[in-house]
């Protein structure tokens, strides 16, 4: 029976081994170069390159083994003449060298790593050359791209953090104030041409950039502004809490009343009723002063009299009343200066004729004995106690009539007397 030549070239590494004392196992061969087999049929291309080596091999082989009948070796033993088979592979680029003393694993490794790798290595040296220059085609192509992409991200990240240094701000020009009291307003690091919604706290709005407010009422409040920017449509809002205080504003008023008979200089007396105020200053015509809060003043002249009252409270709001008093006009209003006992009816024709409030009195030296609001009302010469008057008796008259809205009154003053 012939034997296959792979048998013949595994009896030729038999008998070279059959001096040494390393067991050999025919199996062992077979079962590796199952698994080398098997390795080769997964590599494509590869392949057919392993087989080809292997069917080298085993012409080879076929060789030595023939060679190797002829010439026996000489010794195995030591201080011999050291004999080994070497494998050579024709046609490729590296030769594999069996050394069957050092085991037939070296020879499958060598064989591995030379021979049926090398056109893994190349196929996958020719793998990284072309993703190496894709790469770098990649790379080039991507760089501008990249770097403008940057660039750009670079240039919102500034003008981010700029709009961040300079972020919207509310600038009063008071933040305590009185009521009544006028407040400007700034907005700070705001767009140039935005749209502009003020909220002053007190339910009074503005859509001016730099608006004025007056607060009417006291209190504190809050201010909020958002500004639409005109380029993009963003739009910032700020809000300020307790950013004004407004304290209360006194309110100063007065009313007088004359305390003299009509023969004496006019005397009058001033009454404060003013509000949430606690210092005063009185000033009358003449540079005359008064820190009183309800002082007298008697006038030495006729005509026109300007009163002023300036008050003040603990939060240094101030206010001021001035009203007009008026003594003795030059003409008596049209009342008579005689009249006789059996026909006393005294009333001013100008009262009688005359549409403003006004108050009579009438005295009998120092007393009144006679006052009327009413220009129906007139004077039948009754005094106290029942009696009448009578001829040769004078009695001294007071008018005070009222403007229209009661601000100021004007004094007129005279004297009757009673003829037979």
């Amino acid at each position: 029976m012939n034997r296959n030549p792979l048998d013949k070239f595994e009896q030729g590494i038999q008998d070279a081994y059959k001096n040494y004392e390393l067991p050999y196992s025919s199996s062992e061969f077979s079962q590796v170069g199952r698994r080398l087999f098997r390795k080769r049929l997964c590599s494509g291309l590869a392949l057919w390159g392993g087989i080809a080596a292997v069917t080298a091999i085993v012409g080879v082989s076929g060789y030595l083994v023939i060679s190797s009948k002829s010439n026996a070796p000489i010794s195995a033993v030591p201080n011999g003449i050291e004999v080994s088979n070497t494998v050579s592979i024709p046609n490729s680029n590296e030769n594999v060298i069996i050394n069957t003393s050092d085991g037939l694993s070296d020879i499958i490794s060598e064989f591995n790593n030379d021979v049926l790798n090398t056109s893994d290595k190349s196929d996958n040296l020719h793998s990284k050359s072309t993703n190496a220059d894709a790469v770098e085609e990649t790379t080039e192509s991507t760089l501008p791209v990249a770097t403008t992409e940057r660039s750009n991200s670079e240039a919102l990240d500034n003008e981010r953090t700029e709009n961040r240094n300079k972020s919207l701000v509310i600038e009063p020009s008071l933040r305590q104030a009185c009521a009544g009291t006028d407040v400007n307003f700034t907005a700070k690091n705001s767009p140039k041409n935005g749209s502009y919604l003020w909220n002053f706290g007190d339910g009074s709005f503005s859509n001016q950039e730099n608006p004025a407010h007056i607060y009417k009422k006291s209190g504190t409040f809050d201010v909020s502004l958002s500004v639409t920017n005109p380029n993009d449509g963003q739009i910032s809002t700020i809000a300020m809490r307790d950013l004004i205080t407004i304290n209360p504003k006194p309110e100063a008023d007065f009313e007088w009343s004359y305390t003299n008979n009509p023969v004496g200089e006019p005397t009058a007396k001033f009454v404060n009723t003013s509000v949430n105020a606690n210092s005063f200053v009185w000033k009358f015509s003449g540079n005359r002063t008064s820190n009183e809060v309800s002082p007298s003043v008697i006038y030495t002249s006729k005509g026109k009299q300007q009163v002023i009252l300036e008050v003040q409270n603990t939060y240094g709001c101030k206010d001021e009343q001035v009203k007009i008093v008026q003594v003795n006009a030059d003409f008596n209003l049209g009342a008579e200066l005689r009249m006789s006992e059996q026909n006393i009816t005294f009333m001013p024709e100008a009262l009688k004729k005359g549409g403003n409030k006004f108050k009579l009195s009438i005295y009998d030296g120092e007393n009144i004995i006679f006052e009327t609001s009413s220009k129906t009302k007139v004077w039948k010469g009754e005094m106290k106690g029942g009696k009448k008057a009578l001829a040769g008796q004078q009695f001294p008259w007071i008018v005070l009539i009222y403007g229209e809205e009661g601000n100021d009154a004007r004094y007129y003053s005279g004297t009757l007397t009673i003829v037979p």
